[in-house]
């Protein structure tokens, strides 16, 4: 191997492997600041610069707290079941962590240097939407290994309700990504972000909005976010799959599912959001990296936002959402993007009636399912009421 291989190799990889760490770090704290915010409490404030009156003096609102956590579980004491399987016990964090990471490679998302070293972009691969989804496949099978290692019957049945939701919303979620997919006519991931160069972002069409709603509420059952945190969920299950996990094989955990978050969001920016198109890039080139960057922010604060607001949805629930009404919507909205892709839009007035009749159509299916699957409950007859 030749030492400039070695060099972009390393030129490609490693700022990588520590920006988006980085951010993860930020994200920790910005998730548990604004949760504390939304339940009127203050958060992380304490942990500041060390030897300054106990970090206290200079605690820069708590910025500190990450690093003090992970400080934590890298000393915490790593205790494993005496009847577990020691080796895939040990795997299963690790390979929960592996497909986030690999997928961030293939974001259309480019970090320029100096003129003298190549910049860090993403790797053009032609099939990169079936790569992601398939690469993202493992993470069930990861989730698998750790509630099946533990030898812990909560720990199983953790890891088998993970399973049978992020199979279920994997459905709606490609689906979704297929109307992208027909209207470009590629699944490069630049190519898909380059047509939607300017203001053309496809979350600006009907269908496209229709499938970026389907999108980010399968995506937030893939990552096991709220409502839909049912694999977690320690009031029913103690804490689901990973109960039998601590130190940092715990960490590893959360840090696969943050960074599922950034991959992921960076998946929907490119397929919906325009990818790194944003003001002052014609001026500036690197503002595009940004960009990209501020818009998976503004995904990731609405997932923050949405757990601190919703409650977790029941069992059934959940997976009667993913079958009976996400997945016919997002079928249908297929059905209406090929018949709004050949409807002439010349003037004002025909793509105002493509937005309304596209729209009207996907709302009374949403409305219909939801009756269907959502019978009229008859309301209890209290019998002692007086």
């Amino acid at each position: 191997m030749s030492p400039d291989l070695v060099r972009d190799i390393l030129i490609a990889t490693v700022p990588l492997m520590v920006i988006f760490p980085t951010l993860f770090a930020f994200t920790t704290w910005l998730e548990r600041k604004a949760l504390a915010r939304i339940q009127n409490r203050i958060g992380p404030n304490k942990v500041g610069v060390p030897l300054t009156r106990y970090g206290g003096r200079f605690s820069l609102f708590g910025l500190g707290q990450p690093l003090a956590d992970g400080i934590k579980m890298l000393f915490k004491e790593n205790i494993v079941p005496r009847d577990a399987d020691r080796l895939f016990h040990l795997l299963a964090p690790i390979l929960a962590l592996i497909p986030a990471m690999l997928v961030l490679c293939f974001l259309p998302i480019e970090f320029p240097w100096t003129e003298s070293l190549l910049p860090v972009q993403a790797f053009l691969l032609d099939g990169a939407v079936i790569f992601f989804f398939a690469i993202t496949g493992l993470n069930t099978l990861a989730i698998f290994m750790a509630g099946w290692a533990s030898r812990n019957k909560y720990s199983l049945l953790g890891g088998m309700r993970a399973i049978a939701q992020m199979v279920s919303y994997e459905i709606p979620l490609v689906l979704s990504a297929v109307v992208v997919v027909m209207m470009v006519g590629s699944l490069n991931a630049a190519e898909i972000a380059n047509a939607q160069a300017g203001w053309n972002w496809f979350v600006f069409t009907p269908w496209g909005l229709a499938a970026f709603v389907i999108f980010f509420i399968a995506s937030l059952a893939e990552t096991n976010r709220s409502p839909f945190d049912l694999p977690e969920a320690e009031s029913e299950i103690i804490a689901g799959y990973f109960t039998e996990y601590s130190g940092f094989k715990f960490a590893l955990f959360f840090l696969g599912e943050y960074i599922a978050m950034f991959a992921i969001s960076g998946l929907a920016v490119t397929l919906f959001l325009g990818g790194g198109a944003g003001p002052g890039i014609a001026t500036l080139p690197w503002l595009s990296a940004m960009w990209f960057i501020a818009k998976i922010f503004a995904l990731i604060a609405v997932m923050i936002w949405l757990r601190g607001t919703l409650p977790r949805l029941r069992v059934d629930q959940l997976m009667g959402f993913a079958w009976k009404f996400l997945l016919p919507l997002s079928i249908l909205n297929i059905l209406v993007a090929g018949f709004a892709h050949f409807i002439p839009q010349e003037n004002i007035v025909s793509k105002v009636a493509v937005w309304v009749v596209s729209l009207g159509i996907l709302y009374m299916a949403a409305k219909g399912l939801n009756q269907l699957n959502r019978p009229n409950v008859r309301p209890r007859d209290y019998k002692y009421a007086e």
